[in-house]
């Protein structure tokens, strides 16, 4: 089993019986499911990682064991594969990884000398704040320009039956 604290016992029995079955579709798909739970788990991720290792995607893998803390050399090379697919740009590594755990256990890691220039970058703007995007911004501008002129429409369209009625 995993040394996982909070995540139910069930899911992580029903993943251990998927492994064992080899049934690594399965067990990959719970995964993503718990990660998306329980962000603040690391070791969802390294076991996430992996799997995808298993299933010959190292890049993936490397996606998932990027925040792992000792890496053996299999998974350096999956970190180094994932930043290369990602054209060792520190911005697109960070929304791929899509660590949405707490900033405090980012700062807590303490990764060892091997790793790539690009990790320490990556690892910088995961402690950043994040700010608001224009996209962001402009997303809820159009919904609100929408929601308005659906509302005027509707208004408009009510005062022209009645109109038309009289």
């Amino acid at each position: 089993m995993f040394p996982i604290e909070k995540a139910p016992n069930k899911t992580l029995s029903k993943i251990e019986e998927d492994l064992k079955k080899n049934d690594l579709g399965k067990a990959r798909d719970r995964l993503h499911g718990l990660i998306a739970t329980y962000p603040n788990e690391l070791e969802l991720r390294r076991k996430l990682g992996d799997i995808y290792y298993s299933l010959k995607y190292p890049s993936m893998a490397g996606r998932y064991w990027y925040l792992e803390q000792s890496k053996t050399p299999e998974m350096e090379h999956a970190c180094i594969e994932f930043e290369k697919s990602m054209g060792n740009n520190p911005f697109q590594i960070v929304r791929a990884l899509k660590f949405k755990g707490d900033k405090e256990i980012v700062k807590d890691l303490k990764f060892g000398g091997n790793f790539s220039p690009v990790h320490k970058k990556v690892t910088e703007k995961l402690l950043e704040e994040p700010d608001d995007s224009v996209f962001d911004k402009l997303l809820v501008v159009g919904c609100l320009t929408v929601l308005v002129g659906t509302i005027l429409f509707a208004v408009l369209g009510m005062y022209s039956f009645v109109e038309w009625l009289m």
